[in-house]
Order: structure tokens, then sequence, then C-alpha cells
């Protein structure tokens, strides 16, 4: 991302758009553990409900909240606005819906952190994520068409904001299209000729469907298409996505002249009046918050459309990034493994680590693969730390990991830290402004990698062979499980073969694929088992066969493979996303 984007996501606005859509229940997504750029206090608001001031109702425990946790929920959830009421409920939202109120009437503590506030009874403290561009740098033509889409998911909606004050009789695509932006929701949708849809994210449950199944015309156009018998048209504008969603990296300092010698000319514009924050890579730290100020009341989230907020001065922060190879075999280096602090937030990582042990297998070049089962026995350590760690008293993170069971072969460098610049807290200056440089552009991600979440399971959906156990030289067979990226696995490909850390480059399989994706796993152990165990015999890293009598066992192994998931069925797995596969 050039430094004109980030600058525009620092300046990012507040939006209010008062009575569009009401609450709805959305699956939730888990919450940000990744470092990101602090959310600004934006103040105190009131919350009378029908509609609540932000559309989503966390499932976190109120019992034991902090605004850290509430901040990296919505976040992980991709929406702009956090707020915290009622000394611990979380809810998230794209728009704030409610009265601005003097800030001694938010005077709850959190129950997680009694220093904390956390807004008052029907009162919400209210928190923006800056990464997203001003709505009204956004129009309806940043939308494009994603086609027909399935809305009759026992699970919910495709879309869950309904936009009930259009007027259903004369609606028209850039009618609705309008209204979801205006309330700053990325995703669209119209169905039925007169109902309108807005979103964050789609619905589990949805796929795509074919075009001719959206056969009924807009009411009040009949020359456009508005979706179908639960069928909608569905569009995405990812201008209204955060710039920055969890997992972004900064760029390194200096990539680019252009790009060092503005960021270098705004930061020292603003020397006399900077504040500055720290932001590392701990969990959930106080990082994730630009707190309240305690001398100057907050800015206000004003309800008039035109107007922007500006930042009074650019600010520096530090990041903390980590190595970008974590644990090296040959070739190959591990992609970091995400942070955790419970045994529950421990899982994921383990199970991220043992996907990426064919990964390892396939690219760590000879004799680097050998190497691998060093990692494999590193993320069999994980997993039985994370089983361990969740007894009364215990640590858990990775940091306490690490200092048990380092990598054997670590990757090289170390954690390093980069300044980059960050919106100080915003000042409204009442005036229409446009806060995207002229000079900027927006890069449109992949439709397919949108929205991703921990993959669900290490568990193969594919037979292992009946006839070796353990498999001939130790090499694994890769793992076939459900795909962890929303667009993809809703486009109707709900099954990925992992052999790449980078599950964007692993391939996905429709419903129907199943077993093709059981059998290309199945080719992929029988390489590796050449490349690496029938290599080592030959070379003597292996007493127990030669080099033709192990290649024999492979491909023993590979028909055994074959037989066991020819024709296996896909059932009911992976029906839900980011649910698991049964």
């Amino acid at each position: 991302m050039t430094s004109h984007a980030l600058r525009a996501a620092a300046l990012a606005a507040l939006a209010l758009v008062p009575g569009l859509g009401v609450r709805a229940t959305t699956i939730e997504l888990p919450p940000c553990l990744d470092p990101f750029q602090p959310f600004i206090y934006s103040g105190c608001y009131a919350d009378t409900g029908n509609p609540h001031a932000l559309s989503l109702r966390s499932q976190l425990d109120q019992q034991n909240m902090t605004i850290e946790k509430c901040v990296s929920v919505c976040k992980g959830n991709g929406f702009r606005y956090a707020g915290l009421e009622y000394y611990g409920v979380c809810y998230c939202g794209n728009t704030v819906n409610g009265q601005q109120l003097d800030e001694s009437q938010c005077n709850y503590p959190c129950t997680g952190n009694s220093s904390q506030t956390c807004g008052g009874s029907d009162i919400i403290s209210i928190y923006q994520d800056p990464t997203f561009l001003p709505v009204d740098e956004v129009t309806v033509a940043d939308y494009d068409h994603l086609g027909c889409w399935t809305d009759d998911s026992e699970y919910g909606r495709a879309l869950a904001y309904p936009q009930d004050q259009l007027n259903g009789p004369t609606l028209t695509t850039e009618k609705c299209l309008e209204a979801c932006r205006g309330g700053g929701y990325p995703l669209a949708g119209t169905e039925f000729g007169g109902e309108c849809w807005c979103g964050v994210v789609i619905g589990n449950g949805t796929f795509s469907a074919p075009d001719n199944e959206c056969d009924i015309p807009c009411n009040g156009n009949s020359t456009q298409a508005c979706g179908g018998r639960a069928r909608l048209n569905l569009y995405v504008a990812t201008e209204l996505q955060s710039l920055e969603p969890c997992g972004y990296e900064p760029p390194t300092p200096g990539s680019s002249s252009t790009s060092s010698s503005s960021t270098t000319s705004a930061a020292s514009s603003s020397s006399s009046t900077p504040t500055s924050n720290t932001a590392t890579s701990t969990t959930l730290d106080t990082s994730t918050i630009s707190p309240p100020p305690t001398t100057t009341s907050p800015p206000s989230i004003t309800t008039t459309k035109t107007t922007s907020t500006t930042t009074s001065s650019i600010c520096k922060e530090t990041v903390t990034l980590p190595p970008t190879c974590e644990y090296k075999c040959g070739k190959w280096c591990s992609s970091p493994l995400p942070d955790w602090d419970s045994p529950q937030s421990c899982f994921p990582s383990h199970v991220n680590c043992f996907l990426q042990v064919s990964a390892c297998f396939k690219q760590a070049g000879w004799p680097g693969a050998l190497e691998c089962f060093g990692f494999a026995e590193w993320c069999s350590a994980l997993s039985t730390y994370c089983k361990g760690s969740g007894k009364p008293g215990g640590i858990c993170s990775k940091k306490d990991f690490w200092n048990h069971k380092p990598p054997s072969v670590p990757g090289p460098g170390a954690p390093t830290t980069t300044v980059i610049t960050v919106p100080c807290l915003p000042v409204s200056t009442g005036k229409p402004t446009s806060t995207k440089p002229a000079t900027s552009t927006t890069t449109k991600p992949a439709a397919s990698t949108s929205t991703q979440c921990p993959i669900p399971t290490s568990t193969s959906l594919c037979n292992p062979p009946k006839n070796n156990k353990p498999p001939v030289g130790g090499i694994p067979l890769p793992v076939v499980t459900c795909n962890d990226l929303l667009l993809s696995f809703n486009s109707g490909h709900p099954f990925k073969l992992y052999t790449d850390s980078d599950s964007r480059k692993c391939k996905s399989y429709a419903r129907s694929s199943l077993a093709a994706a059981c059998l290309d796993a199945c080719q992929e152990q029988y390489d590796d088992c050449v490349d690496v165990y029938a290599k080592g015999c030959k070379e003597g890293k292996y007493k127990e066969d030669s080099y033709a009598g192990a290649v024999i066992k492979c491909k023993e192994q590979y028909a055994d493979c074959w037989l066991a998931n020819w024709g296996v069925s896909a059932d009911k797995k992976c029906k839900v996303w980011g649910t698991g596969p049964w």
C-alpha cells in the first residue's frame, strides 16, 4: 500500500446516517489478535435502542470486559466502530445512531478493568477504527456486481441488515446501493424486486447461483434485475472495507522515494504537537486504543453527511513486527503463528502450525526437507502446550511457549520496529472536505481474500491409507478441510487442500469435488515420499530401505490412498463457513 493510501486511511471520517437498517443476528468471527492501528476514542453517546447505536451486539463475556477486548472483536469482524455500555456490553457497527452526550454520563467502570469506562445505562462509549476511508469518498459506482447469490440458508440471511426505510414499489439498484453506501456497508443486495439488504460479511450457507435465477426486475426500473425468490443480486464496495484489516503489515519504510519523502514531510510539519502511542505485537494490549482525552472534549460524530473530520496533526507510532520467517527448513520458511493469550486462542495456532507441515516437505528442497520432521515435532509440542496451559494460574502465551520450546532451526532475523504515521485525535471542522489526496488510488483486494477466518481444524476430511500406519517415511498425508476464505467458500468451493503456508495459494474445490481433493492429497504425499524418504534412503540418511524399495513402498501407499478415497462423499461437511467441518 502506498503512503498516500495510508494517509487516506489515517484521515477516515466518522459516519452517521440515522434510521438505516435494524438490529440483525450474525455469526460472530473471532477477535483480531494481530497488531493493528489504535482505535480512536470518539465520545459518549445515547443508546436508547430500536435501533441500537451500533448494530452488532458481541457475544463476548460481559462479566470480564475491557476496552481492548471489545475493540479487538470489532476489528476482527471488520466494523468501523466499537462501543461499550452498562459495565461491559460490547457492540460493533459501521454507523452510529445516537445523540452525543456529555462525557460525565459515561461513568460505569468496565467489569474487566475498573480503571476503564464502559458507558452507562443506555449510554455507550464509542471508539473508531481510523483505517477506513470516509464514506463520502465512496460512490455508488464503486460497488462491483458479484452476480446472483442464494438467500435461503437455514443459518439466516445472506446479508444481515434490511433497508426497510426504502420504498419497495419504487426500488432501483442505485437506491439500494446508495442506502448501503450511506450506512458504511461494503456489501449490498437487491431481492424479490423490491427488497434491499446490506451487510459487512456474507452470511453462512450462502452460495453463488446461476444468473438466470435472479430473474425479477426491479420495481422501480424494469430494465434492472433485483434478485429473485430467495435469490439476490450481490454487490461489494471494497473501498468501504478497512484498508488495514486484521493481519495487515505496514510497508517497509523507504520502499519508494516518493512515499518516503511524503511521509517525512507530513511528520515534520506536525513535530510541534505530536502524541506518542506505541503499538506492540502483544495481544490485546493498550496499544489497540487511543484513550479518551483528559482535558478536552472528544470530537462529535456529526449528523451532516457532508461533514468530514480531519486530524489536528499527523503523529508517529512505533509498530513492532514479528520476523517474516519464524522456523526455517532448507529453502522454506514458516509463516509466523498468530499470537495467543488463552488455551482457546492457542489451539488455532497449533492448527496453523500443523497445516504448514506439508508445505515444508513440498518446498524445503533437499536436504532441507529433512528438517521438516523437527518442525512437525515442534507443532506437536505446541499442541501439548495448548492442552496443558489451561490449569488455574497457568501461563498461556506465544512468548512463554517460545521460551520453553524455541524452534530448533529458527528463522533469520528478529522482531523489527518501524515508525508509521497515524491520526492524532480528530477535530471536526464542520466543513465538507476531502481527505483523499488527488494522486491516491485504492487497490481493490481479490474477492477471494477479503475475509479470512482461522482454519477450523487440522483433521483431514480424507481417509488415510489403511495399510500404512504410520505413513511411509513419516511423510503425512496433506490435510483437506474447510476453506478459510469467505468469498471463495461462498462461491461454491467449501474445501481446500492445504499445501502452502499462504492459504490463498492453496487449491480449493467445489462441494462435488471432495474426492478429487483427496486424490490430489494422495498425489502430494506420494511426491513427498519419493523426494524426501526415497532420496534419503539413496543417500544413506535412512537404513530401512534401498532407493528402489522405498519407491515401491511410496507407490503402494499411493495406491492404497487412492482406493481409500475414491468416491469419498462430502455429505454435510463444511456446510457453514468458519464453524468446523462437521
